[in-house]
């Protein structure tokens, strides 16, 4: 079973990746939109799909063990502060990614108290 070093790794990974996807999405689409290739209100549709990806996240992590739950949760509170230096990651971030690795804890311990 993975444990606490591959909890860290999907927790830096996870805000790695939204941040390769933020840049590129942000710097594509709105290209893409001004030359009429995409409609207006797709970048609208990004941003649903990332919180329900992170809705997902913490749906997943009922299956996780302590250790890897807390690497996950000391990998994005690694990779936000260091992150945080650029322009790319502001507040919200702060509060969508911490709000993920806070609800997955209290998923997981709810669970593992009630033996859901």
């Amino acid at each position: 079973m993975p444990g606490f070093d591959h909890g860290v790794q999907r927790g830096l990974d996870a805000v790695v990746g939204a941040l390769i996807f933020g840049v590129v999405s942000g710097a594509l689409v709105p290209t893409l939109v001004d030359a009429g290739l995409l409609p207006a209100g797709l970048f609208h549709g990004f941003v649903v799909l990332s919180i329900f990806s992170t809705v997902m996240t913490v749906d997943a992590s009922r299956y996780w063990s302590f250790a890897y739950l807390g690497g996950f949760v000391v990998g994005v509170f690694f990779a936000l502060p260091l992150l945080s230096q650029t322009q790319f990651i502001g507040p919200m971030d702060w509060i969508l990614y911490g709000g993920t690795a806070v609800a997955a804890v209290l998923l997981r311990v709810k669970i593992h108290s009630s033996e859901f």
